[in-house]
């Protein structure tokens, strides 16, 4: 056994053996263990724990760096609630006055796509000139 999570998972490797060609593997063994015996069931894993099991990372996690790592998500989800509350209460006010949609759309900035004599307006035009000016 390697290590163990806070949910109760365990986590296992066998080391590579090359006299017998065998590579090395590594499983988890979820808590409870009715659980392993049904194919279907996947059990939740802590993102440090994944990428040791897919050999992302070579040293399992220590609990140090699972507890730094949720500090540091539980900080960020801080942070993002602060500013989408900042912008909330910055779009209040801002909902009186006309938007930058709403100007343009008023005909201000409208103007035609460019149209060169050179060029077909349609795919095909010429072709149907060509067709009408033989008959």
């Amino acid at each position: 056994m390697v290590g163990e999570d806070h949910l109760g998972n365990k986590y296992f490797e066998k080391l590579a053996d090359p006299a017998r060609n065998r590579r090395a593997s590594r499983w988890v063994e979820p808590r409870d263990a009715r659980q392993s015996d049904d194919p279907t069931f996947i059990p939740e894993v802590p993102m440090e724990w994944e990428a040791w099991l897919r050999k992302r990372r070579n040293n399992p996690p220590t609990q140090e760096e699972i507890d730094m790592n949720y500090a540091i998500g539980l900080r960020t989800q801080m942070y993002a609630k602060e500013l989408e509350e900042k912008m909330n209460s910055s779009r209040e006010p801002a909902a009186t006055n006309k938007s930058y949609t709403e100007t343009i759309t008023q005909g201000h900035f409208t103007s035609e796509f460019p149209k060169y004599e050179d060029y077909e307006q349609t795919p095909g035009e010429s072709q149907t000139r060509k067709k009408h000016q033989e008959k």
